[in-house]
């Protein structure tokens, strides 16, 4: 029950768009603008309320509104929700295939310490994830792979032409490339918005901050095109 709860969080977290969005919920539904917001607001107006089950509701509410995105399921108008599904069909078959990719190529240790988040502490435990992924999907993690295939940082170094962004308010944040690496392999991290919001279509509700991250992105793909056509014309003419 209570991964089910933080992973309403999860994707709410990640789907911190400036206004609605059906994107976390791949085409089936949409969730309000910023949904941690109105997820929070719910839970502060329904914790207010006396009783001993308010605070259990109020985490109920905030979640539902991940889980009862349409507002018109009536298991879950009444309170009650299905704990397999996540969100709904397509989000829970998106979580698997994410999953078993975690599992068998892209291993990502990631933890919470109750601390600097709001939740319960959970450090990184190698084993469980290797006895889970063999559970799950039969495969066991290769916790080195993106290295040896990809080459991790030392990689970046020697690569060009690269730009990384991340929203501020996606959880993903802490596993990306938030810091420039050289002159042509940027990155940058977008004030007040959560995952790639940059590279959806440009909508009038665009913060500047995303319409800004845009432009910084086009630029620096002219200047690698412009440095390409350079490099061939002089090659061209030292011929």
């Amino acid at each position: 029950l209570a991964f089910w709860v933080q992973s309403a969080f999860d994707f709410m977290a990640m789907g911190s768009f400036p206004y609605a969005s059906s994107y976390m919920l791949n085409g089936q539904g949409s969730l309000p603008p910023f949904p941690m917001r109105e997820a929070c607001r719910r839970i502060v107006e329904r914790a207010a309320e006396p009783g001993h089950g308010a605070l259990l509701e109020a985490l109920r509410d905030g979640a539902a509104v991940f889980y009862n995105y349409s507002e018109s399921s009536p298991a879950a108008i009444a309170g009650c929700f299905d704990l397999s599904i996540t969100g709904n069909n397509e989000t829970t078959l998106d979580g698997q295939l994410w999953d078993y990719l975690y599992c068998s190529d892209m291993l990502q240790p990631a933890s919470r310490d109750g601390v600097a988040d709001m939740f319960w502490a959970q450090p990184f435990n190698a084993s469980a994830v290797a006895a889970g992924c063999l559970e799950r999907w039969h495969v066991r993690p290769k916790p080195e792979w993106p290295v040896i295939n990809y080459g991790g940082w030392a990689a970046l170094k020697s690569t060009s032409n690269l730009f990384f962004s991340n929203g501020e308010l996606d959880p993903w944040r802490g596993g990306g490339v938030t810091r420039n690496v050289s002159d042509t392999v940027r990155a940058l991290i977008i004030p007040g918005v959560g995952h790639h919001v940059d590279l959806f279509f440009a909508r009038d509700e665009d913060p500047p901050a995303v319409r800004s991250a845009r432009r910084a992105e086009i630029e620096a793909i002219k200047e690698w095109f412009g440095g390409d056509r350079s490099a061939l014309a002089a090659a061209q003419q030292s011929q």
